[in-house]
């Protein structure tokens, strides 16, 4: 596919593609919607096997923080950045490099950790650019990142249980935590200090080893278990879509709300997990926690005024899922209309009627 045509399709206001052969460097960056603010995204580092899979990446990403920052109440526009290579082959002068692209945007981009990235790698970025946003507080942010992610997610969930058991906490209600990165591993010490019941599953045998170290009680679950174990709430919190329009009928869950990114391939697959009579809570209203710190950062505001702003993801999903309830739709859907109406109307700032449209 022609680049422009990439750009048309994903609704892109910008496509920037970097190189740096000295340092190995190839980089892309998506700019999806500028209306609310500069565009904010992680910087993701993997190792893709086309460019193709690059440019999905960063599209979709960068769509998600569109409406992430709109749903979240900032003044943040969505945005991506994809570093294509093995985490393994991490250098400084690999990031300062990319650090150099975003501090030539000018204030375009913001840029935070995400998948294959951590606080050491966006230190060495900060060293050639300014725009770097939600480092823990031993390097210049205001609190730490993945707490504030867990903390976000951990009251969608509350919410959720709210509106959907009834139930004013996770007291007895069974949770499969799927992913012990560190949003997950997070996650799970909250979980544990409401008394939920836990599974967990990973990939990585040595990171639940861990957790199920620190907490006996939590039992371990097969990765390929998944979508088949009985459970009151699946927990995303990994990489890769959960499932797709095939496996829909494999779930046995009642309830999905976690913090990852791209669980279903398309939003016909929401669709249909609704119609299958299970709840999807969007990550992208719940895990927010990162990028609302990043907006207070930028706003200069306290950590008591940004653990407050994060709390307000309880309310926030309550809303989403009666709204959704009395509209008989999908979630995310409704999610998809709420985040688009803000943009909308925040557009229309400044508008003024042509002379020949002009009201008499």
């Amino acid at each position: 596919m022609e680049t422009f045509d990439v750009i048309r399709q994903g609704g892109l206001e910008q496509l920037i593609f970097c190189s740096d052969e000295a340092v190995g460097l190839k980089a892309v960056v998506a700019i999806h919607n500028t209306r609310l603010g500069p565009a904010i995204g992680g910087v993701r580092m993997l190792d893709y096997r086309s460019q193709d899979e690059v440019l999905h990446d960063a599209i979709d990403l960068a769509q998600e923080m569109t409406m992430r920052a709109a749903l979240a109440d900032c003044d943040l526009g969505g945005g991506a950045a994809i570093i294509w290579g093995a985490p393994e082959s991490k250098s400084e002068a690999l990031f300062r490099s990319f650090g150099r692209t975003i501090q030539r945007l000018g204030g375009q981009f913001l840029a935070t950790m995400e998948v294959g990235t951590d606080s050491r790698d966006l230190r060495h970025i900060r060293r050639e650019t300014g725009y770097v946003y939600a480092l823990p507080e031993a390097f210049g942010g205001i609190a730490d990142p993945t707490e504030m992610t867990a903390q976000g997610v951990m009251h969608g969930i509350l919410a959720t249980a709210k509106v959907v058991f009834g139930k004013a906490g996770l007291d007895g209600v069974t949770c499969l935590v799927q992913g012990a990165g560190r949003l997950g591993s997070n996650l799970v010490k909250l979980l544990a200090a409401a008394k939920a019941k836990l599974l967990i599953t990973d990939r990585n045998y040595d990171k639940i080893k861990n957790i199920q170290d620190a907490y006996p009680d939590i039992t371990m679950v097969r990765p390929e278990e998944v979508k088949t174990t009985r459970c009151d709430i699946l927990v995303p919190c990994a990489l890769g879509n959960l499932v797709d329009r095939n496996g829909v009928e494999r779930l046995r869950c009642k309830v999905i709300a976690g913090g990852a990114s791209n669980i279903f391939p398309d939003v016909e697959t929401g669709d249909l997990v609704h119609k299958a009579g299970i709840i999807y809570t969007p990550h992208v209203v719940i895990d927010a926690g990162e990028l609302i710190q990043a907006d207070h950062e930028l706003k200069n505001l306290s950590k008591t005024l940004l653990e407050r702003a994060v709390a307000e993801i309880y309310a926030r999903t309550v809303t989403l899922l009666e709204t959704a309830r009395e509209a008989k739709e999908a979630p995310l859907r409704t999610a998809m209309r709420l985040a688009w109406d803000r943009l909308t109307a925040i557009g229309r700032i400044g508008q003024r009627h042509s002379l020949l449209e002009a009201p008499r």
